[in-house]
């Protein structure tokens, strides 16, 4: 297939970040030669190595993208905060200006013998309390309080937005940290996963993958049953609610008004009640345990001819979910990854190639299997729409659309439905 090329657009950039992915795309796109560190290590060390380093990638991946979410929220405050401020500052100097008013009028017509006043632009100028004060006995104890706090909510606005302005740079300083740290790594697993081209090595690794999911399984699982365990001892400790007794009749009490026959519902026992010296309180309803925490979805994929749609080094943490700007959520799963890394088709079926603003080039593949699954800031594409088999290239790792750094944003809908959390079936299958 011809590679076909389509710039996309990128909508939200950051200063710094795409020189440090452009960097491993050079020293990470061609698998070097095995690093010497390693030569002499045994087939269970290297696929022991292979683990720590993805581990900690995958940790590193999280990070950069908490990051990233929290420089996009920041975007948005900012703005917010600037907006504030604007606002702020112009109320102030329309007061200021009354107030400027006020005095030239008070001196020209001789009732004030303080002199002339200056009033400084600058509202936390020290010389401005001073002359709020001598103008004081002619504008009026009320109107100069007015005037004050305005100018204290303008302070206050100023120090917000020096603040986030602030925590922006830092999140942005961050963001090109965690970014080469992952480049590196990425660099580094890229060698390590040369070595799984010795059977050894490869069955080793596959053996050590496998003993670690198992404890992953386990652990989840006991961490549901100890939630379910924590809800049901909590029940079970609640205490019940008072209770009021009396002689005579009963009248069953509620926490409602009592409603009136005709008023749309049933009628209200304590409306209807026999009489008597006293009335007792409903008997206590038992609690509603909390529910345990749901074990993270199973895999949507059970077949084996499920693939892995980076086909090369990545990187990537849960953030389904996460917030995203526009009141959205994050639908899928960020796969980082060095620019021009193949991507391909995860099961046979059709793909559709498309742009768009959030996702740049995108792909949806249509799955043989019955889902649909959705492919985001591709870089270019391989070739055009067509009908494709399993592990076929279909493009390459890219940063168009809304996103500032290299990766796979994919996406699993289940029968072409909505989207489901895509990280339990990737992280078993990459």
């Amino acid at each position: 297939m011809g590679l076909q090329h389509s710039g996309g657009t990128t909508s939200r950039t950051r200063t710094g970040i795409g020189v440090v992915w452009l960097a491993v795309a050079l020293s990470v796109g061609a698998p070097g030669p095995v690093d010497a560190s390693t030569a002499d290590l045994t087939s269970e060390e290297v696929a022991a190595e292979i683990l720590r380093v993805q581990t900690k990638a995958d940790k590193t991946a999280q990070r950069w993208a908490e990051a990233d979410q929290r420089a996009e929220d920041l975007a948005v405050e900012l703005q917010a905060a600037q907006a504030s401020v604007d606002a702020a500052a112009a109320q102030f100097a329309v007061l200021q200006g009354h107030l400027t008013a006020i005095a030239v009028d008070r001196f020209t017509g001789g009732g004030s013998s303080s002199g002339l006043l200056f009033l400084g632009s600058n509202p936390t100028d020290s010389l401005q309390a001073d002359v709020l004060r001598n103008v004081a006995l002619n504008v009026g104890v009320e109107d100069l309080d007015s005037i004050e706090a305005v100018r204290k909510d303008l302070e206050d606005k100023q120090a917000h937005l020096d603040e986030l302005t602030a925590e922006n740079t830092a999140t942005l300083e961050a963001l090109v940290a965690r970014a080469a740290e992952l480049d590196q790594q990425l660099a580094e697993l890229t060698t390590l996963r040369d070595r799984l081209k010795d059977e050894e090595v490869k069955r080793a690794y596959e053996a050590q993958l496998a003993e670690r999911r198992r404890k992953e399984d386990q652990a989840r699982a006991k961490a549901a049953a100890e939630a379910a365990a924590r809800a049901a001892a909590a029940a079970a400790t609640e205490p019940p609610l008072a209770k009021a007794t009396g002689s005579g009749s009963t009248v069953t009490a509620t926490t409602a008004p009592a409603v009136a026959n005709g008023g749309g519902g049933s009628p209200d026992p304590a409306a209807t009640g026999t009489s008597g010296p006293a009335a007792k309180p409903p008997s206590p309803q038992p609690a509603t345990p909390d529910p345990p925490q749901p074990e993270p979805p199973a895999p949507v994929v059970t077949g084996g001819s499920w693939l892995c749609p980076v086909a090369g080094p990545n990187a990537f943490g849960d953030t389904w979910g996460a917030a995203r700007s526009g009141g959205r959520t994050h639908q899928g799963v960020d796969m980082m990854s060095p620019f021009g890394t193949p991507l391909i088709a995860v099961v046979a079926g059709s793909v559709t190639m498309k742009t768009n603003n959030l996702g740049g080039n995108v792909i949806w593949l249509t799955g043989a299997d019955g889902n649909k699954y959705y492919y985001a800031h591709l870089s270019s594409w391989e070739g055009s729409s067509r009908g494709v088999s399993a592990g076929e290239v279909i493009g390459y790792v890219g940063a168009t659309g809304n996103t500032s750094a290299n990766h796979l944003h994919f996406e699993i809908h289940p029968g072409g439905g909505a989207a489901v959390n895509p990280y339990p079936t990737v992280r078993r299958y990459c």
